[in-house]
């Protein structure tokens, strides 16, 4: 019942007020009215005290508080009975305090009023008493001031808590997202990397490994005819096995590295491998200008291993669609792009539509998933077939924002 320091001293007020006026009303009136009175002010005092400020039961019970005493007054004639109507001032939640005290007050001068009429006491009495309710009320009124004040301070610390509350819940709601999206993150980041290191080593170790062991059958069959050429094939593969260990070195340079970037004088050489074991293994002619580039710095390791990949594919294209003899590889690397220009001399496409070239490139898988993987990273890629075939693959340096080389 008791349930904070506020509703024990409106406990003990409004207690306290009942007790001294059922005495005053058994001396000055009779003790049924003293007995009827006080048993229906403490229950009307309960009931406020226990139930909801908007229940029937609260709304019954102040009206019988603010009822009692004036009958009281009526019935008693007394003037001190107008003090208990400061008790549902300071019980009752109807309205602001400052409305209820007003209330009160009106009440308590009408009361006194009656207490005048029906007694009609001596002037000094009249002082006394005034002077007396007066002081007794101005005590109240500072009590209910009191007790305002800490009521709305204790709402206002019940809200923050509150507040505090649902906001720490929020928060722990929104580190809670905030990891298990980072988890997501780091979970698909180590299966990109996966798929595409199992690429590149498909793409590099694999096929140059596949054309080590093709030499290397070469070399067993002329080995007792050309004893001379069987030598040349086996040192080919020799060279062709020491460029996949060279080629896992890379993939293992990339996975020690402290960001997804590699270094263009790396990268360079990587190209440079893969276009000398093309020449190996088709003898022929590739012209490029890998040696003039004197870049330093890095690029996104997605948009090295893309351009690689297109690079192989656009020579194997070259030599078996195009049936192509020559090849020119140009790499231009500025501040934000990286540029790839594959040309052959081979069967081109002659001087066709656009829709003719949108049906080629439909029909074409290679060409097509070339230029919708680029697109997907931010690229462009431009096909030019009039004269040969004539590719140029436009790739942001950087896929992702915020990395610098």
């Amino acid at each position: 019942m008791i349930s904070s320091p506020i509703t024990l001293i409106k406990w003990i007020y409004s207690v306290t007020c009942t007790v001294v006026l059922a005495c005053a009303a058994f001396v000055t009136g009779s003790a049924a009215v003293a007995v009827i009175w006080f048993a229906v002010s403490m229950t009307a005092v309960t009931a406020c005290l226990l139930s909801d400020d908007d229940s029937i039961l609260h709304k019954i019970s102040a009206f019988i508080l603010i009822a009692s005493p004036i009958a009281l007054v009526i019935l008693t004639g007394s003037w001190w009975s107008s003090i208990y109507l400061t008790v549902p001032a300071v019980l009752l939640k109807i309205g602001r305090s400052g409305i209820r005290v007003s209330i009160s007050v009106v009440l308590a001068v009408l009361s006194y009023a009656w207490h005048l009429k029906i007694c009609s006491p001596e002037r000094i009495d009249v002082l006394k008493h005034a002077l007396l309710l007066l002081g007794i009320y101005l005590i109240w009124a500072l009590a209910v001031y009191f007790i305002s004040f800490y009521e709305n301070k204790m709402a206002e610390l019940d809200r923050a808590v509150k507040l505090a509350a649902l906001d720490s819940l929020n928060e722990r709601q929104l580190r809670e997202e905030i990891a298990k999206k980072k988890a997501v993150d780091e979970a698909n980041a180590r299966l990109r990397e996966r798929e595409r290191i199992s690429r590149d080593i498909h793409n590099s170790v694999g096929h140059t490994l596949s054309a080590a062991s093709v030499t290397l059958d070469a070399a067993q069959l002329l080995i007792d005819k050309d004893t001379d050429t069987a030598s040349a094939k086996m040192e080919q593969a020799n060279v062709r096995v020491h460029e996949a260990i060279d080629s896992i070195r890379g993939v293992v340079r990339t996975l020690d590295s402290d960001d997804d970037t590699v270094l263009i004088p790396d990268y360079i050489a990587s190209l440079k491998e893969l276009i000398s074991g093309f020449i190996m293994d088709t003898d022929i002619k590739v012209h490029d200008n890998l040696d003039n580039i004197r870049e330093e710095g890095k690029i996104d390791i997605s948009t090295a291993a893309f351009l690689s990949s297109a690079l192989k594919e656009l020579l194997t294209n070259g030599v078996k669609h195009g049936d192509a003899t020559v090849f020119v590889v140009i790499l231009e690397i500025g501040s934000a792009n990286i540029l790839l220009k594959v040309q052959d001399n081979g069967r081109g496409w002659g001087d066709i539509s656009y829709e003719e070239k949108r049906l080629k490139l439909i029909d074409g898988f290679g060409l097509r998933k070339l230029r919708d993987h680029a697109k997907s990273m931010g690229g462009e890629m431009e096909i030019d077939g009039r004269d040969g075939f004539v590719v140029s693959i436009d790739m942001p340096r950087y896929v992702r924002e915020g990395k610098d080389g």
